[in-house]
């Protein structure tokens, strides 16, 4: 069922799979890690090693911040290879010990379970302006669609707002971001359900309130984007109208839509017994991450703070576009 049982080649495949086994024992999911140790396995194997003996050369050419990798991404690979020693050394294996990176912690998003996101979204659909300026009531219909992009394309806040016409194909049901974080420009595919939810959006503002601004989502004023702040306020708004909000130990964010997206996929696939091998590099692609490891850190943060329903969920099937291979496209 789990499609994380890697098989490991290299001179220290045997202890990798007896701490692998170990961690589980004890109640571990130890999923990213497996990861992760599957790809020191493949670098043992790339780079010759042919003794199981982690040495201090081994440790600092593994350690090294590869290009476009976060500072956490490596924090975490160097890890698990210090587990790897700390674990052979317990075996009475002479193995060096890499040091523990330090780095600036990054806050722990919430991620919305099912019944969670339903509620979200209907308070958002159900909130009406009584302000009678028509710009407000504009604004409350730009809401319902601005926070389903985000969501079902899994897009930073900042990627959602600054979406101008001329790179919404609705026809298609492609996304065209540019000048995205990390400077990378990517085309992001609408679920057919929410194509036509913009297209008809966009109808409504260009006929029934004479807008022809250049911003997709344009604010109060047509010329101008939304603000972030104006978003957030937004959300939390909608949050705490929900029977959920005061329940968590940490508050939801709009950026807790991207990552109950790429939660919820990642779960889903496990549930259909889809290799995550195959599928994360599409992912990583689709969300605009420099690495797969970027990728995973997004699941790894939640693992180590929550436990996710992994039950198949009646939300994620819908509401989550399939990610397709694209790159011949771009």
């Amino acid at each position: 069922m789990m499609p994380d049982n890697f098989v490991f080649e290299s001179c220290f495949a045997p202890y990798i799979q007896s701490l692998i086994a170990e961690k589980r024992q004890a109640g571990f999911q130890y999923r990213v890690a497996a990861y992760r140790l599957k790809q020191f396995d493949r670098f043992c194997i790339e780079n010759k090693i042919a003794s199981p003996c982690i040495t201090k050369e081994i440790a600092d050419q593994w350690s090294l911040l590869r290009d476009g990798e976060a500072p956490a991404t490596q924090a975490g690979r160097v890890s698990v290879v210090r587990q790897l020693s700390l674990y052979m050394q317990a075996s009475g294996i002479e193995s060096y010990i890499p040091g523990n990176f330090a780095h600036k912690a990054k806050p722990v998003a919430y991620v919305l379970d099912a019944a969670e996101v339903k509620s979200l979204f209907e308070q958002i659909d159900a909130y009406q302006s009584v302000h009678p300026c028509e710009a407000f009531h504009r604004l409350a219909l730009e809401y319902r669609i601005l926070f389903r992009v985000i969501f079902c394309c899994g897009l930073r806040v900042s990627e959602a707002r600054k979406l101008r016409v001329v790179d919404v194909d609705l026809k298609q049901g492609i996304l065209k971001i540019t000048q995205a974080k990390g400077g990378g420009d990517r085309l992001v595919y609408l679920p057919e359900e929410l194509r036509i939810l913009c297209a008809d959006y966009l109808k409504i503002l260009q006929t029934q309130y004479h807008i022809a601004s250049e911003w997709f989502f344009p604010a109060r004023n047509p010329e101008r984007v939304l603000e972030v702040a104006s978003i957030g306020q937004k959300f939390h708004c909608f949050w705490e109208r929900t029977p959920y909000a005061g329940k968590c130990n940490i508050h939801p964010t709009v950026h807790s839509l991207r990552h109950t997206f790429v939660v919820m996929r990642i779960n889903q696939w496990m549930e259909e017994g889809i290799r995550l091998e195959a599928m994360m590099p599409y992912l990583s692609k689709y969300l605009g991450h420099a690495s797969v490891n970027d990728t995973f850190y997004y699941y790894h943060q939640v693992e180590s703070a929550f436990h996710i329903i992994r039950e198949k969920d009646t939300v994620s099937q819908h509401v989550i576009p399939e990610v397709y291979d694209y790159e011949e496209k771009e």
